[in-house]
């Protein structure tokens, strides 16, 4: 009788659910538009939002659509409160609480006003500087990817983003 190597025989036996788990995906072959609002648009901070949902959305494989007909409209929504001292273990720290939500509606779902999609994540950092690109670009990347892989037809998940914090 032949013998595999265990990860050999893991490999085997995870491929095909795996694959199984990934084509059922409720997006895949889904086109899509994003849409910014109109503040976010006139004052340029749609340019640092963008490129960070794009990469996600490309690397789940949506396909871009030019214009209306597309099959979901993706969107962003900020908020940041303007902060309070928090004790930690290192003293007292200013703080802000900043949360990134990245929506997934269909092309038909008339997004309101303050953005609220028909499905979305909301990704929450607490962190001593709410004016941090790069933390902005890890929140929208970790929201967008989250919602790509729990979407749904309708509902709203919280999660963490404290691992988008800098490193000091």
């Amino acid at each position: 009788m032949r013998q595999f190597p265990t990860s050999a025989a893991i490999l085997l036996l995870s491929f095909p659910i795996c694959a199984a788990a990934h084509a059922g995906a409720p997006l895949d072959g889904k086109t899509y538009i994003i849409e910014m609002s109109s503040n976010q648009s006139a004052s340029g901070y749609a340019s640092y939002l963008v490129p960070p949902l794009a990469r996600a959305i490309d690397r789940a494989g949506l396909t871009p659509k030019d214009g209306p007909g597309a099959d979901v409209v993706f969107n962003i929504v900020t908020h940041s409160d303007v902060g309070q001292w928090v004790e930690t273990a290192s003293g007292r720290e200013w703080l802000y609480t900043f949360t990134v939500t990245v929506g997934i509606s269909p092309e038909m779902y008339v997004i309101p006003f303050e953005g609220t999609p028909q499905f979305g994540v909301a990704a929450r950092l607490v962190t001593p500087n709410s004016d941090r690109e790069d933390e902005l670009a890890c929140l929208v990347d970790l929201a967008a990817r989250e919602a790509i892989a729990r979407y749904r037809p309708k509902g709203m998940v919280q999660i963490s983003g404290q691992s988008c914090l800098r490193k000091p």
